[in-house]
């Protein structure tokens, strides 16, 4: 977002007046802060910002600067006022961040404080163009306990896992004038449980030309996304998620004046492709509010991507919700294997985790034996979403040999 700009407060207001759960009043204020300890705006800075909710304190410290990017501001002004708003310099052809980390603490005292619940949305991830070149920011919100949800359909962030940091980049570099939640579509949350310490990172791609100052803004409260099917009546009051012991358990609840019989949970491996992984009935007819469970017994190691779809089979209406993103540190895989089955031939993609950096070879072939395709590549430990590139073999079902230095793997796939 731009550092020169007005405040959009006509905006906020009829957000507000038309989507009741927009939440204005952050869970933490971030305002007035005092130096403590360090040299200003470096490395080892130590901000004290007092009072950001009834008898708290939080200090925010500058733990990493990368990629030539400078700190001008720790919390600059013009946006939300409660907001934590760095300001950045991006110089010409860099690419960085500048990482700061949180902590609470009882009100006036160096006694640490865990807090409940600690949801951050980073507002305004956009972008510009600048001469024809482009600039795209990017937050990165560390998950040490929690998930991410964002705007699945129309979104202009590429939402992925980089380790344990949620990251949200723009794709579009389009520009948001001024810093407003009216624009979801460059927005999403993270909520984490049971902490006292939260990292976040707020960076820039700038493929300009230009230097560049971009207020950035942190704002510590949940925000309601748009489904991908927009009904009058909001019915899913809540939808999250955690991992717990190597599995993954999704939860939420439907208002008392839902009309859906059952629920879809649906899932992803990259966050676009989703597949059906399960159904719950909804029993209790609209009478009161429906909580439901569904565990994954067998989440990928890194980020998994569920979503849920409520069907109301008589009059053939569906809702989709937001999408959760959440990370999964399971030891008990294998060191290589392939996530997903199905493929889209108009994108063709084929996610799979390795125990460490390799070279790849994929080999595709028809039912009958004969070879379609083959691609050589290189591929890094952790997950990884592997191109096809001119694939048109066309559509049915076929087997998928992966080779690594290490292993080799064969498995039938579905071509859509």
């Amino acid at each position: 977002m731009k550092l020169m700009f007005t405040r959009m407060v006509v905006i906020f207001i009829a957000l507000l007046s038309f989507h009741p759960v927009a939440y204005s009043q952050a869970n933490y204020e971030f305002k007035s802060p005092t130096l403590i300890s360090g040299t200003a705006l470096s490395i080892g800075a130590v901000y004290r910002f007092t009072t950001v909710k009834t008898g708290i304190d939080a200090t925010v410290t500058i733990s990493n600067i990368t990629g030539g990017i400078s700190i001008t501001d720790i919390d600059g002004g013009g946006g939300f006022t409660r907001a934590l708003q760095p300001v950045l310099f991006a110089p010409a052809l860099s690419n960085g961040y500048v990482e700061l980390t949180i902590r609470f603490y009882l009100a006036g005292t160096a006694t640490p404080s865990v807090q409940t619940e600690v949801p951050i949305t980073p507002i305004d991830v956009d972008g510009q163009t600048y001469s024809g070149l482009k600039l795209y920011e990017y937050d990165e919100i560390d998950m040490p306990n929690g998930y991410t949800y964002f705007q699945w359909a129309g979104s202009e962030l590429t939402m992925t896992l980089n380790g344990a940091w949620a990251r949200g980049k723009n794709n579009s570099a389009v520009d948001y004038p001024g810093i407003d939640t009216a624009q979801k579509t460059v927005m999403f949350t993270t909520v984490n449980a049971n902490i006292n310490t939260i990292k976040v990172r707020v960076g820039t791609d700038n493929q300009s030309n230009s230097g560049i100052s971009r207020l950035r803004s942190l704002y510590f409260k949940r925000f309601s996304y748009p489904f991908e099917v927009v009904l009058p009546n909001r019915t899913l009051l809540s939808f999250g998620g955690s991992e717990k012991n190597g599995q993954i358990e999704l939860k939420g609840i439907l208002s008392a004046s839902h009309t859906y019989d059952k629920i879809i949970v649906e899932k992803s491996s990259n966050g676009t492709s989703f597949l059906q992984m399960g159904e719950i009935p909804v029993t209790n007819g609209g009478s009161s509010e429906f909580p439901f469970t569904f565990w994954d017994t067998h989440p990928a190691e890194g980020a998994n991507f569920y979503r849920v779809r409520l069907i109301n089979s008589p009059q053939h209406l569906q809702e989709i919700s937001n999408t959760l993103m959440i990370k999964t540190n399971n030891t008990d895989k294998k060191s290589f294997q392939i996530y997903n089955t199905m493929v889209r031939q108009l994108d063709p993609t084929v996610t799979l985790q390795s125990s460490e950096d390799s070279e790849l070879m994929l080999d595709i072939a028809d039912m009958s034996g004969r070879m379609v395709y083959s691609r050589r590549t290189s591929i890094s430990k952790g997950v990884n979403v592997v191109d096809m590139p001119n694939f048109n073999a066309g559509r049915g079902y076929f087997v998928l040999t992966a080779r690594t230095t290490r292993e080799v793997i064969n498995q039938k796939i579905i071509i859509q």
